[in-house]
């Protein structure tokens, strides 16, 4: 009869243990969520199927209440604090145009050292 108890008694513990660990859960990505604003999980998860980890737009979503629409990248950017400048002459269009390269003008002598330089090559 003790050794009934015994086993009643650890597997009332282990039961309840496993009870304990598999209740703890994480955030997780709700299907509510992706309803309410109509975006896929991947827009707020790094991960295409949701869950896990936020990528900004979702870091931006949650930090603003969760509000019925997920900002856009730039919008998120901003409400996490994150500040572009950019010089718009780096993206401008060069005035004149590029002049063709000229072809490679190799001697077969020079020629001959390239080849058999680059046959002994073995890369990086």
């Amino acid at each position: 009869m003790k050794k009934i108890l015994i086993l009643l008694g650890a597997l009332l513990l282990c039961t309840s243990l496993l009870l304990a660990l598999g209740t703890t859960s994480t955030a997780q990505a709700l299907p509510e969520y992706a309803a309410q604003t109509g975006e896929p999980c991947s827009s707020c998860h790094i991960s295409p199927s949701g869950g896990g980890p936020r990528g900004p737009r979702g870091q931006a979503w949650v930090a603003s209440d969760k509000p019925g629409a997920v900002p856009d990248l730039m919008a998120s950017l901003e409400l996490l604090g994150v500040e572009f400048s950019v010089d718009q002459t780096y993206f401008t269009e060069a005035a004149s145009q590029v002049q063709e390269a000229e072809a490679l003008k190799v001697s077969p002598v020079q020629s001959r050292k390239i080849f058999r330089w680059l046959s002994q090559y073995d890369g990086n």
